[in-house]
């Protein structure tokens, strides 16, 4: 097999590496039995994910003499709860888990924040490893330590910076998802380009078309530069006090559009609701001045082009600005009453602004369509 990308996120005692190649089964034995303390591992999964990388992970670790447990809950945002997350930890404890043993999160987001979680609390603190099987999680969530659960006023609200083992990616894995969940993803790559490397975002311009046909050589390319990128950033600022928040760009408003649709019992992916949101930074950006239209122009173009909503009308749905507002006065980055963005001076400059009034968000909201 061909080796194609180690990152080390430098980090002190709390250092690992990022394993990015095409062939997992070349790469988890020897990258799991180097960073365990003990031979036992608890892999943590959904029922989507149960049904066709499951399987072969767990042979390669059990005939390599790794005892392994397995614990399957349901998919989707529904399991990042306290009710699900009090669940996981009886059946861990009810498995005879101890602190020397390892989990291994195996799946997208919802699993890597889920477990990562888990781990941070669960005896003060056990090692976890993360397996992550969606280009989102490949590019972003598995990366970092950030690990959390939802609440119903908002997303992410409870959690930890917690950093994993060890980050074992094969995009090869990708074959297996749904071509929705593969741009949803993708919108994640888009983001790296949008908030800090304008020749990425040019390289996406004449690459998108090949890297969501899935070839592996251009997989490898932009997981790789993504995750180069976010292991920079967080090396600088483990804990978000200061640039690890221009990784949150589109995910202000991303995440209350988010929360506001699904709660209405309508669906939008993660990555739709994150790349309509980087439009919308990059539009309000341009309102304020900061940035041109050209670079709006190319921002939307580039996120509409791989089929992610980048206009208020691809998301066929009613939204009221005032909601939207409601939501983003629960955001976790708000300071003295008012909201923080992160806003763009152009392509490959992102930059936060804090101190922007409701007032002037809920106007361009509805500039934009907003009820």
């Amino acid at each position: 097999m061909k080796k194609y990308k180690d990152i080390n996120i430098n980090l002190k005692d709390r250092s690992y590496k990022i394993i990015i190649n095409d062939n997992i089964k070349d790469t988890l034995l020897s990258e799991v039995s180097g960073v365990i303390s003990r031979p036992k591992v608890f892999i943590i999964t959904d029922e989507n994910v149960a049904g066709f990388v499951l399987p072969s992970i767990h042979k390669i670790l059990n005939d390599g003499n790794i005892e392994t447990q397995v614990v399957i809950i349901p998919p989707g945002e529904k399991s990042k709860t306290f009710n699900q997350l009090e669940l996981l930890i009886e059946e861990l404890v009810g498995l005879k888990i101890e602190r020397q043993d390892t989990l291994i999160a195996l799946g997208g987001g919802v699993i890597g924040d889920l477990v990562g979680f888990t781990a941070s609390i669960i005896f003060r603190g056990i090692d976890f490893i993360q397996i992550p099987t969606t280009l989102l999680s490949q590019v972003d969530s598995s990366v970092g330590g950030k690990t959390a659960i939802n609440m119903g006023e908002g997303k992410n609200l409870v959690g930890a910076f917690y950093q994993p083992k060890a980050v074992i990616i094969d995009v090869s894995l990708l074959s297996t998802l749904p071509y929705r969940e593969l741009v949803s993803g993708y919108s994640e790559v888009i983001k790296y380009s949008i908030l800090g490397n304008k020749d990425f975002f040019e390289w996406l311009k004449d690459n998108q078309r090949g890297i969501l046909k899935l070839n592996t050589e251009l997989l490898i390319e932009a997981v790789s530069t993504s995750c180069q990128m976010k292991a920079d950033i967080v090396e600088e600022d483990e804990r978000e006090r200061g640039s690890r928040a221009l990784l949150n760009l589109g995910h202000t408003f991303g995440h209350a559009i988010e929360n506001k649709i699904n709660t209405d019992g309508s669906g939008i992916l993660h990555g739709e609701a994150i790349g309509f949101g980087m439009c919308l930074s990059a539009k309000f950006s341009n309102k304020m001045n900061l940035c041109s239209e050209n670079d709006v122009n190319q921002v939307t173009n580039l996120i509409k082009a791989a089929g992610i909503p980048s206009h208020y009308s691809d998301l066929n749905t009613t939204l009221r600005a005032v909601d939207i507002i409601d939501i983003l006065a629960r955001d976790k980055k708000r300071k003295d009453d008012k909201n923080t963005l992160i806003l763009l001076k152009g392509i490959g400059k992102a930059f936060i602004k804090d101190g922007l009034e409701d007032k002037d968000i809920n106007d361009f909201l509805i500039d934009e369509g907003f009820q």
